[in-house]
């Protein structure tokens, strides 16, 4: 996996206040949808099955929008030589 160091003030805080917004959006949608619906022992373990493969894929390195992700070409530097 890429570790990416950002130095301070990478992100403007346009960008910043425009993603928390976005973030806190979404967060207090889907809480006020979950508030609404009962939570069944089905839902819960597709939910848990779900989160478990998300993780599971994460980490996998390759291709993306026709462009290497920063992982791959990390670890194919030295190769090209």
């Amino acid at each position: 996996m890429a570790l990416i160091h950002l130095p301070d003030g990478a992100f403007s805080i346009q960008f910043l206040i425009f993603w928390w917004i976005l973030a806190a959006v979404l967060i207090t949608t889907a809480l006020l949808l979950a508030r609404r619906q009962t939570i069944t022992a089905e839902r819960l373990s597709i939910t848990a099955m779900v989160t478990a493969a998300s993780f599971a894929v994460f980490p996998v390195s390759g291709p993306f929008a026709s462009r290497d992700l920063a992982d791959y070409n990390a670890h194919t530097e030295g190769v090209r030589q």
